[in-house]
């Protein structure tokens, strides 16, 4: 995974060894695509043995929202005879735990918000699902019905 180190004088670029007095010098950029990843490990060991202030950014990492969860369709079964209907769907819910929907904390914090996930606390999700999923039984049972209807006459 790609980690960047941030400090206040910008993202860790690498390093440059004076040949004259043998002394390391770190440079920084402004850029991210000019810095140097790092896994976390090696970022944390860059950072004490230069005595570096700054910390780690993961830019790509997923945050859970705090007791927060949305509902999401787990499976969508066919049903019936034709493959190409979309009426011949049965939708499944699942409450799942709700994270960040944007993919980078540069997306995140250029938009300040998160985006609209209909986010809910547990128990509204786990209603929220049960509704749903009465809804797709409910579906499911005309649609028996339907069938035995045709294949009776």
């Amino acid at each position: 995974m790609k980690n960047y180190i941030c400090t206040g004088k910008g993202f860790v670029k690498g390093t440059e060894r004076n040949p004259d007095s043998f002394e390391t010098t770190v440079i920084y950029t402004d850029k991210v695509r000019e810095a140097q990843p790092f896994n976390t490990k090696a970022a944390l060991k860059f950072l004490e043995n230069r005595g570096i202030e700054g910390f780690i950014w993961k830019p790509y990492a997923q945050e859970v929202i705090r007791d927060m969860y949305v509902v999401n369709k787990r499976r969508s079964y066919e049903f019936g005879c034709d493959e190409d209907s979309e009426n011949e769907m049965v939708e499944e819910w699942i409450v799942v735990k709700a994270f960040m929907a944007h993919e980078s904390d540069i997306n995140f914090l250029t938009s300040k918000s998160l985006q609209a996930q209909n986010m809910m606390t547990f128990d509204e999700a786990k209603t929220e699902a049960l509704k749903l999923n009465m809804e797709m039984i409910r579906e499911l049972n005309d649609k028996v019905n339907e069938l035995a209807h045709k294949t009776e006459k």
